[in-house]
């Protein structure tokens, strides 16, 4: 049985090793969609937690006899704490995210003043919590207090028991009862709030698969928690004590987390191309997709279409700084000032992704000193200059056609782009033939003749 248990747990570093090495090639795919809608950030700090917890918690299981009791449940519940609270933070990290996006919209579209600003409102305050400072204190902050309870009922006298035994036999400790009923109390609350946001999630978006990920990951999470109350319930059972399986219920765990937040999109995106900054000036940009997508959102059934997958996409800041920039040059100039304070200035309330030039170039426009005089001299001519945001127009172009426009064509809402490619292609069709035949003099000739010019005659070798 010994000889078994070792081997198990054998097995647990081995599959525990991996973790870090699947982190490692997911943050390095960062540019592929299926990783960078899946928030890959705090994907990664949420599982290299739990890729912590399978690996050191599976280590201590085989070096178990080296190993203090008492520093091998601290080492547990401080690492399943830390790891649980991220799991939150980062599903509402997602809802908030998509939150924001209707938000945006609701400031865009024509509404009241008195909405508008408190759209603004709502933008300024999802913005702040977003920010990653205020992400890392939340999870820091929360995970402490997270622990506080579990600490309460812990006693000096049993941590003093614990430190003084191994790992190998911390099973054959009395049951700290409060202890357990306060941590499985703990774990639990988690795992419902993962269903509950895992719910939340399926009536606002369904990007990737997101949702689906974490739904998987709660239901797993939730059958592990039963086992590990089941292994309380018959902790003196010889097989429970000697495979320990209290405590291997924990790196399967992280497994779960490291599978689900990570393994899945990595999986995903090996079908996928990269979408990277510099591709927005590269060889590879399509210049006629690219024109073809600008007459696209220019027709009204283009737009709401265009836009309203881009809502799903996290992107719809994209659409509607293009359509500001277009309405700019189709009505010969207007409010120069707000397009850039509303998409490009730091900190704006829809602030686009462009490139840092880009961005200082208007920068250098519009916020550096001028004296007053000038000052309104240079803003008149500015809105009255249609050309003055071809730059930003054409790098939000570039932007949706490499990053939005591939799987907009593979979603429902792309069959009015087919249809309009159909469409466009059929016109040009017809009119390069008007444009031949007025170029061609009036010569009457026999209708063969004319079906030969339209279908010239292949030459056979």
């Amino acid at each position: 049985m010994a000889g078994g248990s070792q081997a198990l747990f054998a097995i647990l570093v081995f599959i525990s090793c991996a973790c870090p090495v699947v982190i490692a090639i997911f943050v390095s795919r960062r540019k592929f969609p299926s990783i960078r809608y899946a928030n890959p950030s705090q994907a990664a700090a949420c599982s290299s937690c739990a890729a912590l917890l399978s690996l050191g918690s599976s280590i201590m299981l085989v070096c178990q006899e080296r190993v203090a009791c008492g520093t091998f449940n601290v080492f547990l519940y401080v690492l399943t704490t830390f790891t649980l609270f991220s799991i939150v933070l980062t599903q509402m990290t997602l809802i908030i995210t998509f939150r924001l996006t209707q938000e945006l919209a609701l400031h865009h579209g024509d509404n009241s003043e008195a909405v508008k600003s408190q759209s603004l409102a709502t933008i300024s305050k999802f913005r702040r919590f977003l920010q990653p400072r205020v992400l890392v204190a939340m999870w820091i902050v929360g995970s402490i207090v997270w622990l506080l309870p579990p600490l309460a009922a812990v006693d000096s006298d049993s941590m003093r028991q614990m430190q003084a035994l191994s790992v190998a036999d911390c099973v054959n400790m009395p049951l700290n009862m409060p202890l357990n009923v306060v941590l499985l109390t703990e774990v639990g609350l988690f795992i419902v709030a993962f269903t509950a946001l895992s719910l939340l999630l399926s009536k606002v978006m369904d990007n990737f698969g997101l949702r689906h990920h974490f739904q998987v990951m709660s239901r797993l999470l939730g059958l592990l928690l039963l086992i590990n109350v089941l292994a309380l319930v018959y902790h003196s059972t010889p097989w429970v004590i000697t495979y320990k399986i209290r405590f291997v219920v924990l790196p399967v765990a992280g497994w779960v987390v490291v599978a689900c937040q990570v393994g899945w999109p990595l999986a995903r995106s090996w079908t996928e191309r990269p979408v990277r900054a510099t591709n927005v000036t590269g060889r590879s940009f399509n210049a006629a997709s690219s024109a073809a997508l600008e007459d696209f959102l220019a027709t009204e059934e283009g737009y709401l279409a265009f836009s309203a997958f881009a809502r799903l996409e996290f992107s719809l800041e994209n659409v509607v700084a293009w359509k500001a920039a277009y309405d700019f040059k189709k009505n010969g100039g207007g409010d120069a000032q707000k397009i850039y304070t509303e998409f490009m200035r730091p900190g704006a309330p829809m602030e686009t992704n462009i490139p840092d030039a880009l961005r200082q170039h208007y920068q250098k426009i519009f916020e550096h000193d001028r004296f007053k005089s000038k000052a309104n001299v240079l803003d008149a001519a500015i809105a009255h200059d249609p050309t003055v945001f071809d730059p930003f127009r054409e790098a939000m172009l570039k932007l949706m056609t490499l990053d939005t426009l591939p799987r907009f064509q593979k979603h429902a809402l792309g069959q009015q782009w087919t249809r309009f490619l159909v469409e466009q292609t059929h016109e040009e069709v017809h009119a390069n033939f008007m444009m031949s035949l007025s170029q061609r003099e009036i010569d009457p000739v026999p209708m063969e003749r004319s079906q030969a010019y339209l279908f010239p005659a292949v030459d056979e070798e």
